[in-house]
Parts: C-alpha cells; sequence; structure tokens
C-alpha cells in the first residue's frame, strides 16, 4: 500500500501544474484589496442602515399608536349580530351560573 501511494506521489511530483503560479500573488493581492474596499465602505454606510431603521421604528410606532388610538376613539356598533351584544343568547345563559 505504502509504495503504491509513493508512486502516485512520485507522479504527481513529476507532472507539470495544470496552471501557471506566476501570477499567483498579484491575484491573492487584488483579491484582498477589493475585499479590504467593499469592507470599507460596509462599515462607511454603517451609520445609514442604523438610522433608516430608527426611522423605519418611529414611523411604525407612530403609525400603530394612531391606529390604536382611533379604534379605541371609534364608536362601538351595537347590533343583533355584532359581538359584544349585551342580549346575546350564550351572555344570557352564562349569567345563570
Amino acid at each position: 500500500m505504502n509504495d503504491r501511494l509513493d508512486q502516485l506521489v512520485e507522479q504527481l511530483a513529476a507532472s507539470p501544474t495544470d496552471r501557471s503560479l506566476d501570477d499567483l500573488q498579484a491575484q491573492v493581492s487584488r483579491g484582498v484589496a477589493k475585499r479590504t474596499v467593499r469592507l470599507r465602505t460596509a462599515a462607511a454606510l454603517a451609520p445609514v442602515r442604523v438610522a433608516s431603521i430608527g426611522l423605519a421604528l418611529a414611523i411604525g410606532v407612530a403609525a400603530g399608536g394612531l391606529a390604536a388610538a382611533s379604534s379605541a376613539a371609534a364608536p362601538k356598533p351595537s347590533g343583533a349580530f355584532t359581538v359584544a351584544a349585551a342580549l346575546a343568547p350564550s351572555t344570557l345563559l352564562d349569567r345563570g351560573q
């Protein structure tokens, strides 16, 4: 088993590379530089993201508060088929117990 593995490693060492490694360092450096630029851009835009989230939260709270206030101030309909009818059979039956 070891002899076979040694033969395969020797064959691999003797074979030519599948691509040129001359420009490898320059390619790695360009990739690192691009990543650095992206990270700096993201860090510069972080306050804008936080501000937009805060603004969206404030708008949502304001709209929700207005909707809650308007629904609380609205008159409740009363009728035979409403949920809060005082003379509904279920409320009359429940009082007897």
